[in-house]
């Protein structure tokens, strides 16, 4: 719990999974009540983060277009090829709201099972191969949309007993305080802010004849910031290193920093902590 990086979303909604079990392990319908409201706000809010220019850019058009399809730069130009991709958010988005009513939930579901078989064909090795960490995350939501949705379809969620007593806690967490981070005030992954392209990163820039020889394997190729200089990129050192990507918020950034320069004192490095549109005022430069 004291290690950030490990806040990452799959392992924060299993936390809350268990938390539901053990405040209402006497309530099975209150136990479901929650299981489907939280299912419904991690799409609804993972949904509106993807109706954004950065999911266009850095996920559906480099991603799903030119790295999975193949689509060339001049097809993409397309307007309409490009903000097509704003569909798939608001599908998310009406999904997530469907599983909050009865009447849609099934039809909901079974969106949202093609959106993760589609999401495990763009990352398992049969397409981009990429954060495997999350490919069993794929498929429990699977499971979980079958076996509530589809298989027993009798799960109703009562919207009062979401709010009687202590309850509301529990509703804030979820329910509101995601609602934050469009103000900068949440933690993108304690919202479900997800392939959106608009979470920060990092990237690490020293000098290529630098001896530091154990950060060799974790090298990228192409930098948006060290064009003459070595560079880690947070997320691909994260990846090869422990399977994770870095947990995007800048106080992590720093704390990586400050053992980076106890480490490597004599490196002159520059950090750099960024973010879709790329303007200035979405840039930190540490050094």
């Amino acid at each position: 719990m004291l290690d950030q990086n490990r806040w990452q979303p799959w392992e924060y909604q299993y936390y809350l999974i268990i938390l539901f079990l053990l405040l209402y392990r006497n309530n099975q319908k209150q136990f479901f009540n929650y299981f489907i409201f939280l299912l419904a706000i991690i799409y609804i809010n993972s949904g509106l983060h993807k109706i954004s220019g950065g999911f266009l850019f850095e996920v559906w058009e480099s991603m799903i277009l030119k790295s999975f399809f193949g689509f060339s730069t001049t097809q993409i130009q397309s307007l309409w090829i490009h903000y097509s991709g704003l569909s798939l958010g608001i599908i998310e988005v009406l999904s997530g709201i469907g599983l909050l009513f009865y009447k849609s939930q099934k039809q909901a579901a079974i969106t949202l099972i093609v959106m993760h078989i589609f999401i495990l064909l763009l990352i398992s090795p049969t397409g981009l191969n990429y954060n495997s960490i999350v490919w069993p995350w794929n498929i429990a939501m699977i499971l979980f949309l079958y076996v509530i949705f589809i298989k027993n379809n009798d799960n109703q969620i009562v919207f009062l007993n979401l709010l009687k007593g202590y309850n509301k806690v529990i509703f804030f967490l979820i329910g509101v305080a995601p609602i934050f981070n469009f103000f900068g005030y949440w933690d993108d992954y304690l919202s479900f802010n997800l392939y959106s392209g608009n979470s920060k990163r990092l990237e690490i820039c020293f000098p290529k004849n630098s001896n530091i020889p154990e950060y060799q394997k974790f090298l990228s190729k192409k930098s948006r910031f060290c064009k003459s200089c070595a560079v880690l990129k947070g997320n691909d050192w994260a990846l090869k290193e422990m399977n994770v990507v870095l947990y995007p918020e800048n106080r992590l950034f720093i704390g990586i920093i400050k053992k980076w320069k106890q480490k490597n004192p004599q490196i002159n490095t520059t950090f750099y902590s960024y973010k879709y549109p790329y303007r200035t005022k979405d840039i930190k430069i540490y050094q």
